[in-house]
């Protein structure tokens, strides 16, 4: 039987090796993520689309966070670059294809305690795993 993929794993890893950034996919963050260097944290946001069977059409809110505004920006348009410009396209080594990603929105800043530039893009997945 075939498997499912969850976008959030496939992609947040490849914006790790695309990007050479810590990504975080878990659903809680690290205890001492604002303590280190600028990070990126992928989930999953809700969204009101079906998801036949080969087809994810999946919401990934992007979170770069970081103790410095210039770098929360600086991985904000790192990731906005890899995900509109690199990532259309791409076949995953489990045979996972990308076939459109939209910014909607495109980085913005967000409020917490220290920086962070929030961007959630569409990413629309083919294949089965």
């Amino acid at each position: 039987m075939a498997g499912y993929a969850d976008p959030e794993i496939v992609v947040g890893e490849w914006l790790r090796d695309t990007l050479d950034a810590k990504v975080w996919v878990d659903p809680k963050p690290p205890a001492n993520a604002w303590t280190t260097a600028p990070w990126l944290w992928v989930q999953r946001a809700p969204s009101g689309f079906d998801m036949p069977l080969t087809l994810d059409d999946v919401l990934l809110d992007c979170n770069a966070y970081a103790a410095e505004a210039d770098h929360a920006r600086d991985l904000g348009q790192r990731v906005w670059a890899a995900m509109t410009l690199t990532l259309p396209r791409h076949t995953f080594a489990n045979g996972l294809f990308v076939t459109r990603v939209k910014a909607e929105p495109a980085p913005f800043w967000a409020p917490d305690p220290q920086y962070r530039r929030s961007a959630s893009y569409r990413v629309v997945l083919h294949g089965l795993i």
